[in-house]
């Protein structure tokens, strides 16, 4: 990314058109060229710009020493449709000659000098001239927004290249034979290798632009020789960790880039308070403040922002980028909501397509119905369906955002959601490991063992090298570790177009390609696009707790299935559900059913202010309140999310598991599900809170299969499609409470053949009824049994058909 470069015609106005008191007005003068200037002039105005070009030509051949001429034709020349920059610099140039203490002139040629150029070293020549220019503009003008803009986006390219930038000295002097401690060749070649990083500030005074190697490799230690740079496995892997495992000597950039960092943000603060409508301002302090992980002032930034610029759709991404990172995703959703109102089309196209997302498979069905598949998409990833936004798809926007902001390229014209980088950071997010590797490592990673001595890298000029190392060894490696993966990018060219590194085509020639494929980062990053589309990790807000549940099932209505999904809320052990009526907690709960479509079949939200006493129940370790959400649904396999928050984040829970929703519309005998429950009686009460009315029984489900050993057991079920004689049905309920049997299958037998294991208990009894659909409970009594992990089994017997059915769950007796 070429970060000097500051695109906005806007500037026109500035230099142009000058506001009263802010420079020195415009000099028409007397002579020849003032009636053609004053006429350019209004042309200019009235945006006909091919007049003004021809009366500023005009004013120029007319009076060739007029320096506001030349200027004013380098304006026409370099801000509108007619731009032509050649003639413009021409122009600029002359006037500058003419009048060198203008700073109007000296603000118009540092904005020419910002425009793109074809290779590194003109860069390296402009950024010079710029930096210079600045010096002088701020020596007449302290306050000038121009210059400090410009020494703000230097300094942001200088803290990018060394934020987290290290170097291998003794690796990169190896390999050039300079390694040894007694060689007087040492301190040269490092004087030279740190010459080639790019000069820095060694004071806040502007214009005090040195080159310092010193500064660099202020600190060099001692050398070791560590033989074969292949022997430390970072040709073919990159692993910084292991090379660092290794006990090779690493040297840190960043007190470098936290000296850079602090006179960047003093520069650009410094244009903002003296123009706070200076837009490209606002951009770069977002890179630097995004770059440095200061949040805060990030969101303080585009904050202010909002006052000049409130339609500006980059400003609110900027606000939803900075609250997300900040972990407040409910002013996050509202800013992105509105950067997606007034975004152009285009923009809004990018933020809405998940094609970087989704595996090949899915491809084909994403071009046939976007909209459908894209909804899908993003409920099954969505983390937690209680909140009124999607954290995932929130990741997704500040990710975008995150990567236009650092990975735009200006040479290619490429958003930086476009670049290899920002797809890349699209995809998978900020990487565990970020770093940038400098200091001759090409020439470490290419030196293969088996490669014959004598042959260098394709294109490399030995002699060349020997001459000016600092020229030849300008490539950076940028490695990005995610841990089970990685991606490795260079900066062939140093300017800053990272693109993923690939091993020159005469390593394949020379070692095979076997052993150069492990090193190819454009073959790697295709085969971890296809196994791994995306990754998110998401963390919730605040303490996370386990929340017990539930799943139980009934016949429904219309072919449908009843559920009720019973849950259970820690409560502090302090809290004294016989003295106390209400915890004093607002809390919001949800239930929520998603089909295999990624559909959402029942939601089920509420907000609780306060937790009634009457619903605790106390455990050996714990304290539940208890509470059920009833829904329906269609049979079939669904996914289960249990959700809960304390209003404030301070505490939440999400649960969610694969459920079978059963069909109980067939002519068979059937038995629900078992719901244990810790009381049931008879009530002719439509509700109450914590409890289940249904078939005329009040019933407290468990959200949890625990009880304690002397507690009864209540077992609600309900039995369907009943054989009946006349109007009449006539069945048998048995139900067994056993210690779960957990030994092995010849255990098993044994236990069978000779007796054993007889502790539990057991209730067994007829029933006649006239319904074929029938509901019943059972309490059983556990007095007596041994704490510890049991199997409840109930079996129905139908005895006017002899069918029978039964079910079994286990509980645990604390």
């Amino acid at each position: 990314m070429n970060v000097s470069r500051i695109v906005g015609t806007a500037l026109v106005a500035a230099v142009f058109l000058l506001p009263p008191g802010s420079m020195a007005q415009p000099s028409i003068g007397d002579g020849p060229a003032s009636a053609h200037i004053a006429s350019g002039i209004e042309a200019y105005r009235a945006e006909n710009f091919p007049q003004a070009l021809r009366d500023f030509e005009t004013a120029a051949a007319a009076e060739p020493d007029n320096a506001e001429a030349h200027f004013l034709l380098a304006r026409v020349l370099f801000d509108t449709p007619l731009r032509d920059e050649g003639r413009a610099g021409d122009s600029i140039k002359r006037a500058r000659e003419l009048d060198p203490e203008n700073l109007r002139y000296m603000v118009a040629e540092l904005q020419q000098l910002r425009t793109d150029t074809w290779n590194f070293f003109q860069e390296i020549q402009r950024t010079s001239k710029r930096l210079s220019l600045a010096r002088m503009i701020l020596e007449r003008d302290p306050d000038n927004g121009f210059a400090h803009e410009e020494f703000g986006t230097y300094y942001i390219r200088d803290y990018w290249y060394y934020r987290n930038a290290i170097a291998f000295p003794t690796l990169g002097l190896q390999s050039r034979g300079l390694s040894e401690p007694d060689n007087p060749d040492t301190e040269l070649a490092l004087d030279r290798l740190s010459a080639g990083f790019e000069p820095g500030s060694d004071s806040d005074v502007p214009g005090q632009i040195t080159t310092d190697p010193s500064d660099i490799f202020a600190d060099i230690p001692d050398f070791v020789d560590f033989g074969d740079a292949n022997a430390l496995g970072i040709t073919d892997r990159f692993d910084i960790e292991t090379i660092r495992s290794q006990g090779t000597n690493i040297l840190s950039l960043r007190g470098r880039a936290d000296r850079v960092y602090e006179r960047a943000v003093f520069h650009l603060e410094t244009a903002i308070a003296n123009d706070p409508r200076r837009r490209s301002v606002y951009d770069h302090l977002m890179r630097v403040y995004a770059l440095a992980e200061n949040w805060d002032e990030a969101l303080q930034i585009a904050t202010q922002m909002l006052v000049y610029f409130p339609e500006d759709e980059a400003m609110w991404r900027y606000l939803g980028l900075a609250n997300h990172r900040l972990g407040r995703d409910d002013a996050a959703s509202t800013s992105f909501r509105k950067a997606l109102e007034i975004m152009d089309s285009d923009t809004r196209d990018v933020f809405q397509d998940i094609s970087l997302l989704l595996p090949e498979e899915e491809m084909a069905a994403y071009q046939d119905e976007p909209e459908q598949v894209a909804s899908r998409y993003w409920t099954s990833r969505d983390p937690r369906y209680l909140t009124p936004y999607n954290e995932r798809k929130l990741e997704h926007y500040a990710r975008l955002t995150y990567a236009d902001l650092m990975y735009q390229s200006d040479e290619l014209d490429y958003r930086g959601w476009e670049t290899r980088r920002g797809k890349i950071h699209v995809r998978y997010g900020v990487p565990r490991s970020d770093v940038i590797v400098t200091g001759g490592f090409q020439q470490i990673v290419e030196a293969f063992a088996t490669r014959p001595t004598g042959i260098e890298r394709q294109g490399f000029d030995r002699a060349a090298f020997e001459r000016a190392p600092e020229e030849m060894d300008a490539n950076r490696f940028n490695i990005w570790d995610y841990g089970d993966f990685r991606f490795v990018f260079e900066d062939p060219f140093a300017n800053g177009e990272f693109r993923l590194y690939s091993p020159p085509a005469d390593l394949f020639a020379v070692v095979g390609g076997g052993a150069v494929d492990r090193m190819d980062y454009e073959i790697i990053a295709r085969n971890t696009f296809r196994e791994t589309p995306e990754r998110y990790d998401y963390s919730p807000p605040g303490r996370q707790i386990g929340l017990p549940y539930l799943v139980t099932s009934f016949k429904g209505s219309g072919g449908n299935t009843d559920l009720y999904v019973h849950y259970g809320i820690p409560v502090a052990d302090f809290f004294d559900p016989k003295t106390e009526d209400v915890v004093d907690v607002t809390v919001r709960t949800g239930a929520f059913l998603i089909s295999q479509d990624r559909d959402v079949l029942v939601e089920r939200r509420r907000t609780l202010y306060g937790l009634r006493s009457s619903q605790i129940e106390s455990f050996e370790d714990t304290q539940l309140w208890t509470d059920t959400q009833a829904m329906q649904a269609p049979p079939g396999v669904h996914e289960i999310s249990v959700e809960f928050e304390t209003v404030g984040g301070g505490t939440s829970a999400v649960q969610r598991r694969e459920i079978t929703v059963p069909d109980f519309s067939g002519s068979d005998l059937a038995l629900s599900s078992l719901m244990l429950a810790y009381h049931v009686e008879d009530t002719d009460a439509s509700s109450i809170p914590g409890q289940i009315i249904r078939d005329g029984l009040a019933i407290k489900p468990a959200p949890w299969s625990v009880f304690h050993h002397e507690q009864p057991i209540y077992l609600f079920f309900e039995i369907y499609n009943l054989g009946q004689t006349g109007d009449r049905t006539d069945y048998e309920v048995e139900a067994q409470l056993r210690p779960k049997d957990t030994s092995t299958g010849i255990s098993r037998i044994a236990r069978s053949i000779f007796g054993g294991g007889e502790r539990g208990v057991s209730t067994q009894y007829p029933v006649q009824g006239g319904r074929r659909d029938d509901a019943q409970y059972v309490i059983l009594d556990a007095a007596g049994q041994d704490p510890g992990l049991y199997t409840l089994t109930l079996k129905i017997t139908d005895r006017l058909s002899g069918r029978s059915v039964e079910e079994t769950t286990d509980l645990y007796l604390e």
